[in-house]
């Protein structure tokens, strides 16, 4: 952690802002802070500093440890724990960076390329954070957050650059003080939590006026009245000759998601991993592929991609009705809508009055 996060910080409990203690330190190119200490002068709560992230959220390891000492099961567990372990399971696996990293973020983000210079930026939700680094490469400064330890695979770039913080955290109770961000980014992730629409408003307020937000969520069939009125990418303009069928197809494949997914969440996350395998080599045969999950060209994405649909146990779907609503509700005004292909993928950038 590197001091001038601070500038950011705020108790996630009571919004005061955080005093540092430092234990540990190590000099790169800047001082890092390796361990140490966050508290609350209001409400006297202790975040520590572990491996160079502060930690606003409990270890799932960790977490397991103490219950087993005391047999109660902490709150955070019961609503977080799996989530936080299946997500670090499968981002400590992730092969990496790909080349076409920054054509999709600039896409997804629908934020042009010359916006990112020198802007202050929130990567919501960041994972092993692809997204991340091209943010900063772009030169942004991010602050990469996430839920799970797959922060570790940041810390690279993190000592190597004054532009990167790392925070592990929970986007529904965010340890960020108000109107400090110029962008916030959520790229498929508010649909793993218990609530898309409270991580919404949470995000909001971190956003400063003016500021860009950027969230895409799983999609949802929905009513056809709505379907019919999603924006198409330019390559599948084609599918408005089928589109009463299209909506058909999505709107069985969600049913039938949702029902191998009442069985697939409850299965341990390793044997899931493994049965992942063969839907990974399914996805490269045509039409079956579409069976699958991924038809990514790579298949070490495909399995990762597979095992990110079935494994999440919280996974909601919405139209971007819904996200329209929620941006509204949080005095955003809705700029841009993102087009799609076969399944919708319902995405906004949305400005802060």
């Amino acid at each position: 952690m590197k001091e001038s996060l601070l500038l950011f910080l705020a108790c996630p409990e009571c919004q005061s802002s955080l005093t540092l203690s430092v234990f540990k330190e190590k000099t790169t190119r800047h001082r890092e802070i390796e361990e140490g200490a966050l508290r609350c002068g209001s409400c006297s709560k202790v975040f520590p500093i572990l491996e160079g992230i502060p930690r606003f959220v409990p270890s799932f390891r960790r977490e397991i440890r103490d219950s087993a000492r005391s047999g109660a099961v902490p709150n955070f567990q019961k609503v977080h724990g799996s989530t936080q372990e299946r997500f670090g399971y499968e981002w400590l696996r992730y092969p990496g960076s790909l080349p076409e990293d920054e054509t999709i973020f600039l896409n997804e983000t629908q934020i042009e390329r010359e916006q990112w210079k020198g802007k202050i930026v929130l990567d919501a939700g960041c994972g092993m954070g692809r997204y991340s680094r091209v943010a900063h490469s772009l030169g942004a400064t991010v602050v990469a957050f996430d839920l799970s330890e797959a922060l570790l695979r940041l810390k690279d770039l993190s000592e190597e650059s004054e532009r990167l913080h790392l925070i592990q955290g929970n986007l529904l109770s965010l340890p960020l003080k108000e109107k400090c961000f110029d962008i916030i980014y959520s790229l498929g992730v508010i649909h793993h939590t218990p609530s898309a629409k409270d991580c919404v408003s949470s995000l909001t307020r971190s956003l400063k006026p003016g500021g860009s937000l950027s969230v895409w969520v799983y999609g949802a069939g929905g009513s056809y009245k709505n379907f019919k009125t999603n924006p198409l990418r330019e390559d599948r303009k084609g599918l408005k000759k089928i589109l009463p069928l299209v909506w058909m197809i999505v709107t069985v494949r969600e049913m039938l998601s949702n029902t191998l997914r009442l069985f697939t969440v409850h299965l341990p996350h390793s044997l899931l991993y493994a049965l992942c395998y063969p839907l990974a080599w399914l996805g490269k045969i045509p039409f079956l592929k579409y069976l699958t999950f991924s038809v990514h060209p790579l298949w070490r994405v495909r399995l990762q991609e597979n095992f990110d649909w079935l494994t999440p146990p919280y996974q909601s779907h919405h139209t971007k009705e819904d996200l329209v609503q929620w941006y509204q509700a949080n005095g955003l005004e809705v700029l841009k809508v993102l087009p799609h292909g076969f399944v919708p993928k319902p995405g906004l950038l949305g400005k802060k009055h």
